[in-house]
């Protein structure tokens, strides 16, 4: 990696930090956090499943997970946040192929074999990773309900926004997160 792609892929991911989650948008909370924020969440949420997951008995690389948090996202730079009500299934797969080429010609390879890596889901750090993405989100609109911001029941009956990617210990946080909103997890 050259100084010049570290500055060169600082300055491609900048637009992280002024564009807003499309979804809280259009439901009304405004301000909302940005896509660098809700990255942030994720590593931060991804260190402390990192944890949990090790306390468990599991071997966790924890760099590599929080190397996949931090840049999951990093192709919204260039796109923007997409909502899923807006995903069409062909809509999906041409913007992943797209988000694919965004990214390799972003960010060093090694940094853009991590997000392919998150994308993929086949490693446990991987989908400790997914499981934090929705999980974060699901945290922010329990927070967002709390400070009255947003018409938001929409997120609570999706049971797409419940991925646990088959980890015990992130299923017991999602619990919680329903329990304490007083919400019933979708099946």
């Amino acid at each position: 990696m050259t100084p010049g792609e570290i500055v060169d892929a600082l300055l491609a991911l900048d637009p992280l930090t002024e564009l807003p989650r499309t979804g809280w948008l259009l439901r009304g909370v405004n301000p909302c956090e940005s896509i660098a924020e809700h990255c942030f969440g994720v590593a931060v949420l991804t260190g402390m499943l990192v944890d949990l997951m090790r306390e468990r008995g599991a071997t966790v690389d924890g760099e590599q997970a929080l190397r996949m948090a931090l840049l999951h996202d990093a192709a919204e730079a260039k796109t923007g946040d997409v909502p899923m009500p807006s995903k069409s299934p062909a809509l999906r797969t041409a913007l992943k192929d797209q988000e694919r080429t965004l990214v390799r010609a972003m960010l060093p390879a090694r940094m853009a074999r991590d997000v392919e890596e998150a994308e993929t889901g086949d490693t446990l750090e991987a989908r400790i990773v997914r499981a934090a993405d929705k999980l974060q989100m699901m945290v922010k609109l329990h927070r967002y309900e709390l400070t009255g911001r947003g018409a938001l029941g929409e997120f609570w009956e999706n049971p797409g926004n419940v991925r646990p990617q088959g980890l015990d210990p992130v299923a017991e946080v999602y619990a919680e997160v329903f329990a304490r909103a007083g919400r019933e997890i979708p099946r």
